[in-house]
């Protein structure tokens, strides 16, 4: 979705631009940015070529059957399809690019290419597709920039026997690019790290958003309600504000206080979710508590503008935190916790809060503190709004991705 939008304000300041969906088809919140293309990478093709030995052989007309949206999405849907030695083995694969058992996926990457005409850049939407750009950049001379965006939970959650390969040969794959961008330089500096590259040679470059929508603000509720938007899972700490909101409401200073849950609800996490409803239940706070999940971008947006604070209290450092951005452009003052890119985005914007991870009542304290000062709330809200129409814009964005970053290295080849 974060590509999708700048790659649509990119056609709009009349750059042409092709995405190619890689694994999974695109799940977009926005009207797609360019026509519809074949799948690369197909995850089912990747699995039967990595564990079956035929199948890299098999023929062009099998394999589109087997990148079939249909199918994909039936089974990105399940659970357990892999286990985690298994995904260890895929990544590893993967990150070999023409050197491993998917060359022949590789291969269609580059032959699309050769077909339709060679890019003046590819941009490769995460760092983890480094191996097939550098195949790309060697087969058709041209620039191929990798994008940082929070893989390092990914790689760390591989099997130790797996995880050092993977880091070992990202790195080198990452150090033959022309070009990394971090979306925070906390980030580059983890990643740089990391991947043994400089921090200085990662270029810093913000996620940003598409502003329709955001643009008419609306009277807040009488009733102050916390949000929170995002994936539903233990990782992003939905657990923990839930905990908090628990705590607030025992205080008759809060006892009209409501909690706003929204966010994508993968399958694994059913039961999370169902978890916590029942912990609200046991308080009996179940009509404050407000669930939705898997919603529109106008929804999304409706959904921010009504709330009166923002909190997602991620347990791990966030990249960014596209979700917080988003909170911003509705004009929502935000509560978050002290790592990560958060702090970064909190000196940029003057927009919120941030509160100690070390502390037991940090969080609570917090969240205390912004619905007392209805006054402060106001003010975190309207420098959020002006900071994101300044900065995270993904018309300003795609202006500066191409000037600042795409067009030196275009000039150089």
């Amino acid at each position: 979705m974060r590509d999708n939008s700048l790659a649509r304000h990119l056609i709009s300041q009349g750059h042409e631009v092709t995405m190619l969906p890689t694994y999974l088809p695109h799940l977009l919140d926005e009207e797609r940015a360019s026509s519809k293309r074949p799948i690369f990478l197909g995850g089912i093709n990747v699995y039967l070529q990595h564990k079956f030995p035929i199948f890299r052989k098999t023929p062009k007309w099998l394999d589109y059957w087997f990148n079939s949206e249909f199918l994909l999405r039936w089974v990105a849907g399940k659970r357990g399809m892999t286990t985690p030695r298994q995904l260890g083995e895929i990544t590893l694969s993967t990150f070999r690019a023409k050197d491993g058992p998917l060359a022949k996926e590789v291969n269609k990457v580059i032959d699309w290419f050769r077909d339709y005409g060679h890019p003046d850049v590819l941009i490769l939407s995460t760092i983890l597709l480094a191996g097939v750009g550098r195949a790309v950049r060697e087969e058709l001379k041209i620039p191929v920039i990798g994008f940082l965006q929070g893989e390092d939970g990914f790689l760390d959650s591989l099997l130790p026997e797996y995880r050092e390969d993977a880091w070992k040969i990202l790195g080198k794959d990452a150090q033959e690019l022309d070009a990394c961008v971090s979306p925070s330089r906390s980030f580059a500096k983890h990643m740089g790290s990391r991947l043994g590259i400089s921090e200085n040679d990662i270029h810093s470059f913000p996620n940003g958003i598409s502003l329709d929508g955001y643009e008419d603000s609306v009277e807040k509720a009488d009733t102050s309600t916390i949000g929170y938007l995002a994936r539903i899972c233990p990782e992003k700490g939905l657990d923990l504000l839930i905990d908090a909101f628990i705590e607030l409401k025992r205080s008759d200073q809060y006892k009209d206080v409501k909690l706003a849950i929204a966010g994508t609800l993968p399958t694994e996490n059913v039961s999370f979710l169902e978890e916590q409803k029942a912990k609200i239940s046991d308080v009996g706070l179940t009509d404050f508590v407000e669930i939705k999940t898997n919603f529109s971008r106008s929804e999304k947006i409706c959904f921010l503008k009504g709330l009166s604070l923002f909190c997602v209290p991620a347990r791990l450092p966030e990249a960014f935190g596209l979700y917080v951005i988003e909170a911003m452009a509705a004009g929502v003052p935000v509560v978050l916790p002290d790592h990560g890119s958060f702090p970064e985005i909190i000196r940029e914007t003057k927009a919120g809060m941030l509160y100690s991870v070390d502390e037991p009542s940090g969080l609570v304290n917090a969240l205390s503190a912004m619905l007392g000062d209805t006054d402060q709330a106001k003010q975190f809200g309207e420098q959020g709004r002006a900071a994101v129409h300044e900065k995270y814009s993904n018309d300003r964005l795609a202006k500066e991705l191409v000037e600042n970053i795409l067009a030196p290295l275009v000039s150089t080849k």
